[in-house]
């Protein structure tokens, strides 16, 4: 299985974060308190599932709210799936095929197949470590070392020493095999021996105790009538004391039921909470009426006069105009368009002269120069043949040639720097547009003047309309006024024509709603008198006083049956009966002298019963004496158990120490090559060998010495449990491959020995997925390294 992306909804200090992986080593670098044990974390979570509370280890809540837990993608022999894990108290658990999306229907079932055989605890005793299980091994016992060293081949191998080691330390705190010894199975064999001897003794102390025992059971028989009595006096008190106490709340509830109206009739809240919103609604429409009334009365009667004034056509003849300027002003600008082309095919964007009639004529005359050099090298050819002399003719010909061939070529260039490096083509074809741009020069002052007659006339037009609707004129955008100013005219012709229209319908609609608040104030009047002839009343304040009334007799009933309901209905019965509160005292006072009477005459006889009882637990009695014999017997099968017990402990620590022996032997052999080659590499060749030889284990030196495992220095013993930790991962991988879990497990390697680990690490990713989290990496190696 390799993961190859995780994304964390929430889980401890991260919300929302997704990281990528590579198949190989993936570093994940970040100091302190940054996260990276956080991740390894919500990887094994997703993994087999998120830890309670009840664990007692961090849960990591995230810190933010964010929904807890996430999802993983990860591959399984190219089967890539996504494993989502949310909630922490009930987790949902779903698994998605990334190919087409489908989800599997038993997802806990597949993942547990998928991981087979691991769960959580397999997982991180193989594939699983960080820096505080190497710190553990400073602090084991040689003994202890050499066992999980011995054992690391046994999966779960650590927890099952720990288990041996308390057995084996409890049996030796229950017995210790010597004379003088003090542990509880020591103390308990002592014990049964005293018993013993004790129990001897006590056989002659039984005939006086049967004798006292029946004097005994008539004292306690006298006694028991004596705390009858003394129970029935003592109720009778209680229930005489209890009547004293109710006495006044009954008078009290007497006195309100007297005071109780006969019949009230119930006032609703609703009927109350109904005519107080009728009573504001009543005052609402009357108060609107009024306003309505007077609104009607000032508002005006006639429309305003139509607005005379229309400047529809002179706009008109100005929008011609403009039109017609607007026309000039789009061919200045074309002429200017071609004025620019024209500059920009020169550097200096000035347009040069046109050529002269010699310029001009030297152009044409391109061949001359040529033809001479022509004239002179057949000349030359000829006479060499012929008459040599005329060889010196020819040669001055050609040197004639080139003179002019050379005069020609610089005048062309001078010509050509003028025109910005041109062809001579491009210098010909440019004439043309040389001289027009002279024509441009003399429309563009032509087209200008016009324009600003234009623009004077269009001006002087404007002027007295925009001032009527008192709009401000700009001198550059005329059809943006002339539209506004229409627009202006157009709508205070339509607002005349409409205010005659508008003044009717404000005029109907308020008389409309003077009529409907009209109607609305008779209906509520109406509903107003309807509830106060419910409840036969005039007017509002009797409503009041009448529902007050009505409430006063709820509290007085409700006051009266909380009185009652505190007594108790015996109780009631007796307060019935009495007449006078002085009789009940004296019956109260007689009654608590009695019962004082009884209960000295019961402490007597309880203190001749005492001393008789005390006489005879000094004797052994014939219960005793079985007690005696039957925990001399309970003792007998503790001892015998607890010394079970025993052997039984000191027997599971042997069959521990055999069966991870047998475990470790099965795969150690697999794992020696490769643990050897590892430990040879990271003590820089110091250690060549690792010798196993049943519950032994040595290491042999490059000079052929042997060591035990206590014999080696703390680093040495850590980079020992390194790799035999990374041989066992690579050896079980032919059963279950996932990836390798490294928290800052090196931490106490030197840069050197830390360098080697990561070689090391490179390798075993080639075949197998590696997260390694550090605060710091030093590697010249290309690494893929996630920095927190």
């Amino acid at each position: 299985m390799k993961i190859k992306q995780i994304d964390i909804s929430g889980f401890g200090r991260w919300s929302q974060k997704k990281f990528d992986f590579v198949n190989d080593l993936q570093v994940v670098a970040g100091q302190n308190e940054s996260g990276k044990s956080t991740l390894r974390a919500f990887i094994v979570g997703i993994l087999f599932g998120f830890p309670s509370k009840k664990s007692s280890i961090n849960v990591y809540d995230p810190k933010d709210g964010s929904q807890y837990g996430g999802s993983l993608i990860a591959d399984f022999n190219n089967i890539v799936v996504k494993i989502t894990r949310l909630g922490r108290i009930k987790s949902e658990l779903t698994i998605t095929y990334l190919s087409n999306q489908l989800t599997i229907v038993d997802p806990e079932k597949w993942l547990t197949d998928q991981l087979a055989p691991l769960n959580r605890d397999i997982f991180n005793n193989i594939f699983n470590f960080s820096q505080q299980d190497l710190s553990k091994i400073s602090q084991l016992k040689a003994i202890d070392l050499q066992k999980l060293l011995l054992n690391i081949g046994a999966v779960g191998s650590s927890g099952w020493l720990e288990v041996s080691a308390d057995i084996e330390k409890h049996a030796d705190k229950q017995f210790a095999q010597r004379a003088t010894g003090k542990r509880p199975l020591n103390i308990a064999a002592k014990q049964y021996e005293a018993h013993s001897h004790l129990l001897l003794s006590k056989n002659e102390e039984m005939v006086a105790y049967v004798a006292e025992k029946e004097n005994i059971e008539r004292q306690t028989q006298i006694l028991s009538q004596n705390y009858e009595e003394v129970r029935k006096l003592t109720h009778r008190v209680q229930t005489s004391q209890t009547v004293m106490q109710k006495y006044q709340l009954y008078q009290s509830a007497q006195l309100l039921k007297k005071n109780m109206i006969v019949s009230v009739p119930p006032v609703t809240d609703t009927d109350i909470a109904a005519f107080q919103r009728l009573k504001i609604g009543i005052d609402m429409h009357q108060n609107k009426i009024s306003e309505l009334n007077t609104l009607i009365k000032k508002m005006p009667q006639t429309t305003d006069s139509v607005e005379k004034y229309d400047a529809t056509s002179e706009l008109a003849k100005i929008q011609i105009a403009e039109r017609h300027l607007q026309e000039l002003i789009n061919q200045k600008s074309s002429i200017m368009a071609d004025e620019k082309h024209l500059r920009d095919r020169f550097s200096n964007k000035k347009v040069p002269e046109l050529l002269s009639s010699t310029e001009q004529k030297i152009l044409t005359n391109k061949n001359k120069s040529i033809i001479t050099l022509l004239v002179g090298i057949f000349i030359g050819i000829v006479a060499f043949f012929t008459i040599k002399p005329i060889v010196v003719v020819a040669l001055l010909i050609i040197v004639y040639g080139c003179y002019l061939f050379y005069t020609r070529r610089k005048f062309l260039n001078k010509i050509q720097k003028r025109y910005n490096m041109m062809s001579i083509a491009d210098i010909e074809l440019m004439q043309s547009n040389i001289k027009q741009f002279s024509d441009w020069q003399h429309q563009l002052v032509a087209i200008d003047a016009d324009i600003l007659e234009k623009q004077n006339k269009i001006m002087a037009q404007l002027l007295p309309i925009a001032d009527h609707f008192q709009v401000q004129l700009n001198d550059d955008v005329f059809e943006a006024v002339i539209i506004e100013l229409m627009h202006i005219n157009d709508q205070q012709h339509m607002q005349s024509q409409n205010n005659a229209v508008m003044i009717a319908q404000k005029n109907q609609q308020v008389l409309t709603e003077i009529k409907q608040h009209q109607e609305q104030l008779a209906q509520q009047l109406s509903d107003q008198q309807n509830i106060l002839q419910k409840y036969h009343v005039l007017n509002e304040q009797e409503l009041l006083t009448l529902k007050q009334n009505y409430v006063d007799h709820i509290r007085t009933k409700q006051r009266y049956d909380d009185i009652m309901q505190q007594i108790e209905p015996e109780t009631m019965n007796k307060l019935q009966e009495v007449t006078d509160e002085k009789e009940l005292k004296k019956q109260l006072i007689l009654l608590q002298h009695q019962l004082e009477q009884k209960q000295r005459t019961g402490l007597s006889l309880q203190a001749q019963l005492s001393d008789m009882q005390a006489q005879q637990k000094q004797r052994t009695s014939d219960d005793q004496f079985l007690t005696l014999q039957q925990n001399l017997a309970d003792e007998q099968t503790s001892l015998i158990d607890q010394f079970g017990d025993f052997i039984a402990e000191k027997m599971g620590v042997k069959w521990i120490d055999q069966a991870l022996q047998l475990a470790t032997q099965n795969r150690f052999p697999k794992m020696q090559h490769i643990a050897t080659d590892f430990f040879k590499r990271l003590t820089g060749g110091k250690y060549v060998a690792i010798q196993f030889v049943k519950d032994d284990l040595n290491l042999i030196s490059s000079a052929g010495q042997k060591y035990r495992v206590i014999e080696l220095s703390t680093g040495a013993q850590e980079q020992l449990y390194v790799a035999l930790r990374l041989a066992l991962s690579i050896v079980i991988a032919d059963i279950i491959a996932v990836p390798l879990l490294i928290d800052d497990g090196f931490v106490n390697f030197d840069s050197i020995r830390k360098q080697t680990m990561i070689d090391i690490l490179q390798e075993i990713a080639e075949e197998q997925q590696i997260f390694y989290f550090t605060t710091s990496l030093s590697h010249k190696a290309k690494i893929n390294v996630i920095n927190l």
